[in-house]
């Protein structure tokens, strides 16, 4: 056959050659747009009262093994709380790498502030002041509590006031701030999450200072301001060092008043 009746086979278009191709990098998580969800927070406070409960329990019994005054023994259980701390931020720390693959601190945003630690810490200070002279509006009673039964013995202040400003902000930023913070300003929006959990802050507090409701508005008042760093800065340890501040100054008036008093 000659070549004008021969059919040449159409080859198809062909793309010319890109390269190796990489998927797209998934799209960044939002600010207040956490991954874990109620299931986990629930999860960890059923984890923080069972550590609570069976580090009080160890507490009595080491009270009663080592023959620990009574007036000692608020040391005891501060230290059996901050161990509980560290077991309920443990088990939350498996969870998050169990479940979500995740680092548990950078999750809570325990990230570096945008100010420096002296001006948070001045910040605390200042928002103690100001919570102080809402107190005195409010005709807060100076009624014997909890927290004044245990801060009547020295040693056991000294130890409360340290670890108030060290571990409890710590821990307390990044459960209420870090963990539970997000959820409810990712449900019901940002000044009702932030709100809320100044509530709930709030609450956890009132057996400390004796259920009265001028101590709750007081606390969740403070708490609420902790919320408003935490969203401001994107950092769950700038609202713990505020929060660090905010007990100084506590504890600064109580000794010195103490003092005056002597």
């Amino acid at each position: 056959m000659n070549g004008e009746n021969e059919i040449t086979p159409r080859v198809p278009d062909q793309e010319p050659d890109q390269g190796p191709q990489f998927l797209p990098a998934p799209p960044q998580r939002k600010l207040h747009d956490p991954f874990w969800g109620w299931h986990d927070v629930f999860l960890f406070i059923f984890l923080t009262c069972a550590a609570l409960g069976g580090s009080m329990l160890a507490g009595m019994a080491i009270g009663r093994w080592f023959h620990i005054p009574e007036a000692r023994m608020g040391i005891v259980f501060v230290v059996a709380q901050f161990a509980a701390y560290g077991i309920a931020f443990s088990g939350l720390r498996w969870m998050f790498w169990a479940e979500y693959d995740e680092p548990l601190a950078p999750s809570l945003h325990w990230l570096p502030p945008k100010v420096n630690a002296w001006t948070l810490a001045s910040i605390g200070l200042l928002q103690a002041f100001v919570i102080g002279l809402i107190g005195l509006a409010l005709k807060a009673p100076h009624n014997e509590t909890p927290m004044s039964k245990l801060m009547a013995d020295r040693p056991t202040a000294i130890v409360i006031a340290i670890g108030a400003i060290s571990i409890a902000p710590i821990a307390e930023e990044l459960a209420f701030r870090g963990l539970l913070q997000p959820l409810l300003v990712r449900t019901a929006g940002l000044i009702p999450g932030i709100l809320g959990t100044a509530f709930l802050f709030g609450a956890m507090h009132l057996s400390q200072y004796g259920f009265t409701w001028q101590s709750f508005v007081l606390i969740s008042a403070a708490g609420a301001g902790f919320g408003a760093m935490r969203h401001w800065s994107g950092s769950t340890r700038a609202s713990a060092i505020m929060h660090a501040g905010y007990n100084s100054a506590l504890f600064i008036l109580f000794f010195f008043g103490r003092g005056q008093q002597q």
